[in-house]
Order: C-alpha cells, then sequence, then structure tokens
C-alpha cells in the first residue's frame, strides 16, 4: 500500500507540473487571440467531458473530467461547417471574431503566442535558478587509489596510486592550486591539460600529521587532460532515506553510521558499496552506531531491472554556492533556456538522420515522463526544500522547452502546421480553401493520435519490462 501511495505521490507532482505547463502554453494564445480579435469561445481546465463551467464574456470558462492540462478553442469552427456544408471555395459570411475574419498574420501570431510562452517560462525558470543559492557538495579531499577497489573500477589504472599516495591521504595542494574539496580537485583535474603534476598531501601515520610532496605522471585521455586514478572517500554517515522504502520501514534513520554489511565491516563509503555489491543473500543486515548505541537493522531491498536498489544516500558536507543578482541572472537564464532548446532540436535531428538507434530510448510517453519528474523531485525534497524545487523549476524549464519544440512542428494540427498555413495565406495573398483546411486538419488529427498512440506504446513497453525485470 505503501509503495502505491509512493508512485501516486510522484505521479501527482508529475501531472501537476505538466499540466501547468500545458495551460501557461494555452493561456499564451488566449491572450494573443484577444489581442488580435479572435474570440475564444472555450478556455478549459483539462479534457474531455464539462464538470462545471461559467460564461464570462464570450468566454466560457470550464473544467473538465480528465485533471491534465486544458485547451483553448477558438471561434471559428461555425464557420467552417458552414462552408463545408455549402461546398465553398473559400470563407463566406463569416462571423465577427472568428480566426477566419482576420488578417492571417493575425492568426500567424495567435498560434506562435503558445511555443514563445513555453520558451519564456522556461527563461523565466532557468533565471530563477540563476538568482537562488543553493548547497553544492564540498566533502573533504580524503582519496583513495582506484585500483584498491577492483570490484567498483574494473580495469582502471592508477597513475597516483604507483607513485605512492595511499588510502585516506588527503590532498591538499595541485601544483599552486590550493584545493578546497574533492569536486574542486576533480573540476582542475578535468580542464588540467598537463600530464606531470605535483599533489601535495596530508598523511597520518601513528597518530602524526605528514605534509608530503608526491609527483604523479597521469594517463592520458582521448580529449587530451588526464587521468589519475583518484576517488573520494568518505564516511558511511546515513544523510536521507527514501520515503516508504525497506530501509525507513526497518527503522534506518538519518545520522546513522555502517559499520558493516551482513558481517562485513566498512570503513568508508566505497567499502559500503563494495559490501551491498557483494552481498548473495536476498536479506540485508546492517549494523549501525546511533547515540552511542550499537543496532542492526535488517531488511529484504527492492529490485529495479533485476538489480538491487539502495534506498538511502550518505552523508557529505556542502557549502552554498550565491546566487546571481536578477541583472546577470536573466541573461545566464536566456543561455541556459537557450542550450536547452538548441540541445532538444539537436536530439530530434538525430533521430530523423538515424544517429539514435533507438527511439524508445530518446523519447518517453506522459505517463513515465510524470512518473521520472515526480521521482526526481521527491528525490530533491527528501535531500531538502531547496534541493526539491530547484529539481522541479529545472524539469519543468526542460519540459516547457520540449512542449514548444513539439507545437512548433509543421503539422496541421500543431501550432506550426497553423503558423505555417498562415505564413503561406500572408506571402500568397490567397486563402486556403474550406475544404482543403478540413483535410489538413483532419490529416493533423490523425497524426496527433498516431504520435500519441505510439508514446502510450512506449510507456506500456517500458513498465512492462521493468514487471518482468522485477521478477
Amino acid at each position: 500500500m505503501d509503495q502505491i501511495l509512493q508512485t501516486l505521490i510522484k505521479y501527482a507532482l508529475g501531472i501537476i507540473g505538466v499540466g501547468t505547463i500545458v495551460i501557461l502554453h494555452e493561456f499564451g494564445h488566449f491572450v494573443a487571440a484577444h489581442i488580435n480579435g479572435i474570440d475564444v469561445e472555450i478556455f478549459s481546465l483539462g479534457f474531455g467531458p464539462k464538470v462545471v463551467g461559467k460564461q464570462w464574456g464570450k468566454t466560457e470558462y470550464r473544467l473538465s473530467l480528465i485533471p491534465f492540462g486544458g485547451y483553448c478553442r477558438l471561434k471559428g469552427s461555425d464557420d467552417l461547417t458552414h462552408a463545408l456544408s455549402v461546398k465553398a471555395k473559400r470563407f463566406k459570411h463569416i462571423e465577427q471574431g472568428s480566426l477566419f475574419s482576420v488578417h492571417p498574420f493575425r492568426r500567424f501570431l495567435t498560434y506562435f503566442a503558445g511555443p514563445l510562452t513555453n520558451i519564456i517560462l522556461s527563461v523565466i525558470l532557468c533565471t530563477i535558478l540563476a538568482s537562488l543559492s543553493y548547497p553544492t557538495l564540498s566533502t573533504p579531499c580524503y582519496v583513495t587509489p582506484v585500483t584498491d577497489y577492483p570490484y567498483l573500477f574494473a580495469e582502471s589504472d592508477s597513475p597516483a596510486g604507483e607513485s605512492g599516495m595511499l588510502k585516506d591521504d588527503r590532498v591538499l595542494m595541485i601544483e599552486d592550486h590550493t584545493v578546497r574539496d574533492y569536486q574542486d580537485m576533480a573540476s582542475f583535474l578535468a580542464s588540467n591539460k598537463k600530464q606531470n603534476l605535483m599533489f601535495t598531501v596530508q598523511r597520518y601515520v601513528d597518530g602524526k600529521s605528514h605534509i608530503l610532496n608526491i609527483p604523479v605522471s597521469g594517463s592520458p585521455n582521448d580529449d587530451g587532460t588526464y587521468r589519475y586514478g583518484l576517488s573520494n572517500i568518505m564516511d558511511p554517515i546515513i544523510s536521507s532515506v527514501r520515503f516508504f522504502s525497506p530501509e525507513a520501514k526497518a527503522g534506518l534513520e538519518k545520522k546513522d553510521v555502517i559499520q558493516s554489511v551482513n558481517g562485513i565491516p566498512v570503513f568508508n563509503n566505497l567499502d559500503l558499496l563494495t559490501a551491498l555489491h557483494s552481498v548473495e543473500m536476498e536479506d540485508i543486515t546492517l549494523n549501525i552506531i546511533r547515540d552511542d548505541e550499537s543496532i542492526d537493522i535488517t531488511y529484504t531491498p527492492d529490485f529495479s531491472n533485476g538489480k538491487r536498489q539502495n534506498k538511502f544516500s550518505l552523508y557529505s558536507p556542502t557549502r552554498i554556492i550565491d546566487g546571481m543578482t536578477f541583472i546577470d541572472a536573466l541573461p545566464y537564464g536566456a543561455n541556459n533556456a537557450l542550450h536547452l532548446f538548441t540541445d532538444t532540436i539537436n536530439t530530434v535531428i538525430s533521430l530523423l538522420k538515424k544517429q539514435k538507434d533507438d527511439v524508445r530510448q530518446v523519447f518517453t510517453g506522459p505517463m513515465r515522463a510524470s512518473l521520472m519528474i515526480g521521482d526526481i523531485t521527491v528525490m530533491g525534497f527528501e535531500n531538502s526544500l531547496s534541493s526539491g524545487f530547484r529539481a522541479l523549476f529545472y524539469l519543468l524549464a526542460v519540459v516547457s522547452i520540449s512542449i514548444a519544440i513539439a507545437n512548433l512542428l509543421p503539422l496541421p494540427s500543431f501550432d506550426g502546421g497553423q503558423m505555417l498555413i498562415a505564413l503561406l495565406e500572408t506571402i500568397t495573398r490567397k486563402q486556403i480553401s474550406p475544404s482543403n483546411y478540413w483535410r489538413c486538419q483532419l490529416f493533423g488529427m490523425i497524426c496527433v493520435i498516431c504520435i500519441f498512440a505510439f508514446m502510450y506504446f512506449i510507456d506500456i513497453r517500458y513498465f512492462y519490462l521493468v514487471h518482468l525485470a522485477s521478477k
């Protein structure tokens, strides 16, 4: 029952988030339609049969049965129906405020307003993210050669280990660069183009501190950088436990210090991962220290895709990154939104060029997308309130850009198709015939149904495979 409740919460978060993005998209059409003299007959929250509605001016505002997104119906359906019934070659007897009563470029602007709203929303979300202060990992730079953990780092060499660095050494400097934390060291090495580096480390021997200078010659990477074969180690202290997880039900709590896994001693995070992976029994017993008391906690872990899932995280110190001022954050947010836009476009282009082997690995359907948004957001909230909102805002920025691009596709029932028709009418100064317009709309609706059917097929197939893998 707890697992069902957890899944429902994730779906609810995802559906509310995506639904809000869709509603704002439709609100963009709503505002643009009024500006361009087009009446909005219905503005609905949700799809399907009407639950409740109220007429206000020329628009009926309604709440519909299916609470996912919404729609904005522009005036013009009666004009189309009448023109088709009399087999007119052009729209005549057009009602005031109809979609076909205004200049086609005004229609273009009305349809463009939806995707534009999504792009602006993505810029706003990225700007908010840039303006907020946030914590980032700041793990003390205690390291170990990766060759000390062959199970975790298979076929990896360690130039640093070969040069004399040992487990529990703390890196203080690299050349003349003072190392603030492990993340700082990783960033420095990732951009470093120099093969031979001098590492200054602190090492404790018999309780006494020694400062050593160790020259290390890195192994070359394909991108011109070098690897030194070091991994961070930290104390196995619990930071958070997933809601409703087997670990939480068994009593694992924040600040618990793990001492052993099924009798295997654990001294750091890498020891813990190695022990968890090496356990062959179905049940796991953690010996932990809590308030100076030794406690055994036994649980049966969850499995996904045939792999054991660890539903807890370890504590790592953090430092605060100050947010930008709004003036600085706005261009930064716009640049990030532009990167999201171009990355999504490039993915679509790669798919069309068949550079992506399987479309199912690129796209997800609405069910899985909602679950992913909810899952990542819940994980963020489990860490902290700010982490949850940051995760949610970023994911919604990605969704908003994706919706904008999808609606700009030149398919008749999409905004892009309507914009293309309006643009052609503007250039040629010839109005599309009612019959051709209806054929375009019919073709567009078929495309929409096929796309949604394919997306739901991807979802159903994914959840079915996950179900099989869990058995």
